[in-house]
C-alpha cells in the first residue's frame, strides 16, 4: 500500500513539474514587455540618422525631409547616447502601464509619436555622456539632466525608468533633487 501511495505521489509531482501547476506568475515577464513589441528600435534610429545626415541642402522639400521635430531630437541624442565604457544600456519602466502613464502625461506634450519612442528617448539621456547625474539623498534613485535640451530622467536603484520629462525651471529643478 505504501508503495502505491508513493507511486502515486511521484507521478503526481512529475505532473505538476510538467504542466508547472502551482507556480508562482514570473513578474520579470512583465518588465520586458516592450521586448515584443519592436525589436529593431536602434537600427531604425540610425536609418533615420542616415537619412538627416545624406540630405543634400540644395534639394527641395522631400519626404525624408518631413521627420517630426521629436523624430530629429531622438536621431540626433541617440547618436551621442553611448556609455563611457562605450555600450547602449536600454532602460525600461517597470510597467507597461506605468510607460503608458508616463507618456500621456509628458510624452506627447514633448511631441513623441508613441510611448515606446518616449521610453527610447529617457534611455538615450541616460546613456548620454554629456547628462548630468547625481544620486538622490532620499531614496537612491539615479537622476539625469541635459542642460542643452532640458531634459530630465530619473532610475530607480533598481534600474527601471521612473520618469521622464523637460521641467519647467530647468537645471534649478535637477538642483533641488
Amino acid at each position: 500500500m505504501r508503495y502505491r501511495i508513493f507511486c502515486l505521489l511521484t507521478v503526481l509531482a512529475v505532473v505538476f513539474t510538467v504542466t508547472g501547476c502551482g507556480r508562482a506568475k514570473d513578474t520579470k515577464d512583465e518588465s520586458l514587455y516592450d521586448l515584443i513589441i519592436e525589436d529593431s528600435s536602434s537600427s531604425e534610429t540610425v536609418d533615420k540618422t542616415e537619412k538627416i545626415v545624406l540630405q543634400d541642402d540644395s534639394s527641395s522639400e522631400s519626404e525624408e525631409a518631413e521627420v517630426s521635430s521629436a523624430a530629429v531630437t531622438e536621431a540626433a541624442v541617440s547618436a551621442d547616447s553611448v556609455s563611457e565604457d562605450g555600450e547602449y544600456t536600454e532602460y525600461w519602466f517597470r510597467t507597461k502601464k506605468q510607460r503608458d502613464q508616463h507618456y500621456e502625461k509628458h510624452g506627447i506634450d514633448m511631441g513623441f509619436a508613441n510611448a515606446d519612442d518616449y521610453r527610447k528617448a529617457a534611455s538615450d539621456v541616460v546613456n548620454n555622456p554629456t547628462a548630468l547625474h547625481k544620486t538622490e539623498k532620499e531614496d537612491g534613485d539615479d537622476v539625469y539632466y541635459i542642460e542643452e535640451t532640458n531634459e530630465f530622467v530619473i532610475v530607480s536603484k533598481d534600474g527601471y525608468l521612473r520618469t521622464y520629462f523637460k521641467p519647467d525651471k530647468g537645471k534649478a529643478y535637477y538642483d533641488r533633487q
